[in-house]
């Protein structure tokens, strides 16, 4: 059920309630969908049914959408962010591989300000100019210093006063506060803009000759805004999508020619389209499909203008197609249509501009490879063209030449779990609900949850283990206290193979142990990738350099806990069954607003 943010204030734990918050165009297609085989598809999937005889809620309080290759992620008002299709490579940011038809949480953020889908990861600003990445990391694409895959998000090395983010087919750039425009990832074709070919798992500065505004991430290319309105491309120029009038390939920024007053910029597969001051929309590079909207299929090497296009105020270069969505609350698209991705209820290419069906609302749009989404000025979001693992996000695994709802998920919409126990003014309520929905708990009986009852270290693995999908573990039971075959053995194993726990002592788990807050907060934090916190808690009972001190920051960061009173955390205080609920349901969720 989504609630206003007051509403959901007084539900909050008791303790919490002090704080709120390639050639041919066939053949690039050909070449697409090979990558996808290639990734390996998760043939699991997520799904919510919608009650009889109703259909299921929307999605609400969106801020912001972005559609990827296969998956589309959303911003909500709250700061949380839900994504939804394709999980192959974690991309969805909940902790598994499980493709969903609706959204799920991305886990441990509660403060971003965008969001970013790419092909195979995403990426999120935060309030406090922090980036997080997750999901593909072959290449560096999440910038945290490695090249492992990650299922929840990782901080981005050295980046804490981001104003821009985006995430491209294997790499992604920011821009800082400063002006300076940044990237990382794979770097083959320049798109980093160091004036290297050479990959980066942390970022690099691009060269450019002036401050940034804003910054756009392609397949192997990337352009960025300059605060005076100029543009500048780099990476691969093969189809002219640099927009500098070559063809050269160019890892060091060029000028964009004929640009001086852009507004926004979006890079595409392998053509680039931005918005100007004047509400106009040109494009530049491949055009086999129209995606240039030119009404022509000839390409160009420098910006050509979208005719019929005077009052622009987004625009977004997918793979084949290109979208604008105007100050009128309509939404244009035109190029490739196969998937329906245009949205006017065919499948037939188009080299000018088509008005979407049925939007009149719109207030951005986003471009993916083979689909696209919208953000309504109702808080909702709609999304079209081709389903793959759920990216329309409709719960359903069916294209659509039309756009559909996005629709609300657990988080927003768990059921009743029928607890005798849990009464619905509970403030764990809507915790319980998820948790029972996801399969984490079933309760202790088939009607009571025992809310008040402490947690054992046993139970607490279980719950963890499975709110990240039961992952199978890999090795065997390292300590001597967990008998093999016990409903707790695999999750023991797999949270000291993951590093969240290594035990009481070596070889010893201690299965049968209460937890303590001080060691939720290490467990949350561990399963959650360690990500650091930008700001220190102000607990007086957590001493200073205590091994949970780090854990109880980031509990706070991301608005999990703000302790059992003002200034005091009680890191020795055992965790209940409901106090639990609510720390995987925030981890997980976030403020469900």
């Amino acid at each position: 059920m989504v609630v206003s943010l007051w509403a959901y204030a007084h539900r909050l734990e008791p303790t919490d309630r002090w704080v709120l918050t390639v050639g041919a165009s066939a053949m690039r297609r050909v070449l697409v969908a090979m990558m996808a085989v290639a990734g390996g598809l998760s043939a699991v999937t997520v799904g919510v049914p919608a009650q009889a005889g109703a259909s299921p809620p929307l999605l609400g309080s969106v801020a912001q959408v972005s559609a990827g290759f296969g998956h589309s992620c959303a911003l909500l008002a709250s700061g949380s962010v839900r994504c939804w299709g394709l999980n192959h490579r974690g991309q969805l940011g909940d902790g598994t591989k499980a493709d969903s038809l609706v959204p799920v949480g991305v886990a441990g953020i509660s403060n971003a300000v965008s969001v970013s889908a790419g092909v195979g990861f995403s990426c999120a600003r935060l309030a406090t100019g922090g980036l997080r990445c997750w999901g593909a990391n072959d290449s560096g694409q999440l910038g945290n210093g490695g090249t492992s895959d990650s299922t929840v998000p990782t901080a981005v090395v050295g980046v804490s006063n981001a104003v821009s983010v985006s995430a491209g087919h294997n790499h992604a750039c920011g821009v800082r506060a400063t002006g300076e425009a940044f990237c990382f990832g794979h770097n083959g074709q320049g798109q980093l803009g160091n004036a290297s070919s050479v990959n980066s798992s942390v970022p690099v500065i691009a060269g450019m000759p002036s401050a940034a505004a804003s910054i756009s991430a392609g397949n192997f290319h990337s352009c960025a805004v300059l605060t005076a309105g100029g543009m500048y491309c780099w990476g691969d120029n093969g189809n002219g999508q640099l927009g500098d009038g070559t063809f050269t390939d160019s890892g060091a920024p060029k000028p964009v020619t004929g640009i001086t007053d852009a507004t926004s910029v979006s890079a595409g597969q392998l053509h680039t389209c931005a918005t100007l001051a004047s509400g106009g929309v040109s494009c530049w590079g491949y055009n086999d499909d129209g995606e240039l909207g030119n009404g022509t299929l000839v390409g160009s090497n420098t910006p050509v203008p979208v005719p019929g296009i005077s009052a622009g105020q987004s625009a977004s270069a997918g793979l084949l197609h290109s979208c604008a969505s105007l100050t009128t609350g309509a939404v244009q698209c035109w190029g490739y249509n196969g998937d329906g991705e245009l949205g006017d209820g065919g499948t037939t290419h188009s080299s000018s501009p088509v008005t979407v069906s049925g939007i009149a609302n719109a207030s951005s749009v986003s471009a993916g490879l083979y689909h696209t989404c919208a953000r309504l000025d109702s808080a909702h979001a709609s999304c079209w063209g081709k389903s793959s693992g759920g990216a329309l996000g409709d719960g359903t695994a069916s294209n659509s030449l039309v756009p559909v709802g996005v629709v609300a998920g657990l988080c927003q919409t768990a059921p009743d779990p029928g607890f005798s126990d849990v009464a619905p003014t509970a403030y764990f309520f809507d915790a319980v609900s998820w948790l029972a929905a996801k399969g984490i708990s079933t309760g202790t009986t088939p009607t009571t949850f025992s809310p008040g009852a402490v947690v054992s270290r046993k139970d607490m693995a279980v719950f963890l283990w499975r709110a990240f999908g039961s992952p199978a573990p890999t090795g065997t039971n390292p300590f001597g206290d967990v008998p093999a075959g016990q409903y707790y053995t695999n999750a023991t194993t797999w949270l000291a193979e993951a590093g969240i726990s290594t035990g009481t002592s070596p070889g010893a788990f201690s299965p049968n142990a209460t937890v303590k807050r001080r060691d939720m907060a290490v467990f949350l934090h561990r399963a959650t990738g360690l990500v650091p916190a930008s700001t220190p808690h102000s607990f007086g009972d957590v001493p200073t350099g205590a091994y949970y001190e780090a854990a109880v920051s980031w509990l706070v960061e991301v608005g999990i806990t703000s302790g059992t009173a003002p200034g005091i955390y009680s890191p020795d205080a055992a965790v209940t069954r409901a106090q639990m609920a609510v720390f995987l349901h925030r981890r997980g969720c976030g403020l469900s607003v």
